[in-house]
């Protein structure tokens, strides 16, 4: 989902402590990520060292955009808590203006807050970074490496923390496989299918995560440029077998790829989109995930099992978040309609 291409900025300074010369910016994205050092725990606490992803985040009480950007982290912290993620908002304001205000917050600004000691943290990250203006975001993902630093309302921090929470972002890596990616696309193009085959091979090798994408486009080279219907479909069942486990949301995109309308009938194997379906959600982390039942009813449907559709549509609404139930509503009343069920 594309957000606001708006990038909203702060015209006020990070309070930090004066350095007398100003160094060269030494952290960036794929740099390890420093260690904080917090004088206070205003809400909650945080363990660095024993941390998955998490975001921290430089704000004050006084910064406009700051607050601002405090309903969107509280979403956010809520959207992905159940995988992992870690929003710390640190500031380098007193005790005593603070903590009244993340009281008269609550809920608003459900995520954890610390008081920075002395400008030590903000020296490390802020200054380090070569950033002034706040509030100022850095990602860090699971493996303790920077993959974010800027606005936390800009277009790319959103869809840069959706990647890292999947495991599907690093900037480095993919910079690196680049040029092989496209030279794997230009054999493909041009019929060369066993080269296209070892370079996105070889790509893969480096991370199935990452570059999990090319597991469809190799299934959608053999299905739609080389027409080998068999071999493409031989393939989406080794990626079934091999890879559900680690990594059930590539089973969802399979079957996306296998009932696209584009598709000729013959090349719909619609059991092995099932199969993919079924897979996913078996191996997703929440059992009851609203995004997988959904899926799989929308395999169904396809396949014409409207009963089934419908049920897996409504154990998607129901296991929603109060939020999002609207549109899960919106697909169960649909298949509804279509089998002529009363709503």
């Amino acid at each position: 989902m594309r957000l606001s291409k708006i990038i909203f900025t702060c015209i006020v300074l990070f309070s930090i402590p004066a350095i007398a010369n100003a160094q060269r910016s030494k952290l960036a994205v794929g740099s390890a990520a420093p260690v904080m050092d917090i004088a206070h725990w205003v809400k909650s606490e945080f363990n660095q060292a024993e941390a998955e992803v998490y975001v921290i985040e430089f704000w004050a009480t006084w910064c406009p955009p700051c607050r601002k950007s405090i309903p969107h982290l509280t979403d956010l912290q809520e959207k992905y808590a159940a995988v992992g993620l870690s929003i710390i908002g640190v500031t380098d304001e007193d005790a005593e203006v603070v903590e009244p205000f993340v009281e008269r917050m609550g809920s608003k600004m459900d995520y954890i807050i610390a008081i920075d000691n002395r400008g030590k943290t903000s020296q490390k990250w802020m200054k380090a970074a070569g950033q002034k203006g706040i509030p100022t975001a850095f990602i860090v993902d699971r493996s303790k490496t920077i993959q974010f630093i800027g606005h936390p309302l800009s277009p790319e921090f959103e869809l840069t923390l959706d990647q890292v929470m999947s495991g599907r972002y690093n900037k480095e890596k993919q910079a690196a496989a680049a040029s092989t990616i496209a030279t794997a696309r230009r054999n493909a193009k041009g019929q060369s299918w066993e080269a296209a085959k070892r370079l996105y091979s070889e790509v893969l090798a480096v991370d199935k995560m990452i570059f999990a994408e090319l597991y469809i486009e190799q299934f959608e080279m053999l299905l739609l440029k080389k027409r080998d219907t068999n071999a493409a479909y031989e393939f989406a069942i080794h990626i079934i077998k091999t890879r559900g486990e680690e990594d059930p949301e590539l089973l969802l995109w399979l079957a996306d790829a296998i009932i696209d309308p584009e598709l000729q009938p013959a090349q719909r194997r619609m059991p092995v989109a099932i199969q993919a379906a079924e897979a996913a959600l078996k191996h997703a982390k929440q059992k009851n995930d609203p995004k997988y039942l959904a899926a799989l009813a929308k395999i169904k449907f396809h396949n014409g099992d409207l009963e089934d559709a419908i049920e897996y549509q409504r154990l998607a609404y129901f296991s929603a978040n109060e939020k999002k139930k609207d549109v899960y509503k919106r697909g169960l009343d649909g298949y509804r309609r279509h089998a002529g069920v009363a709503q």
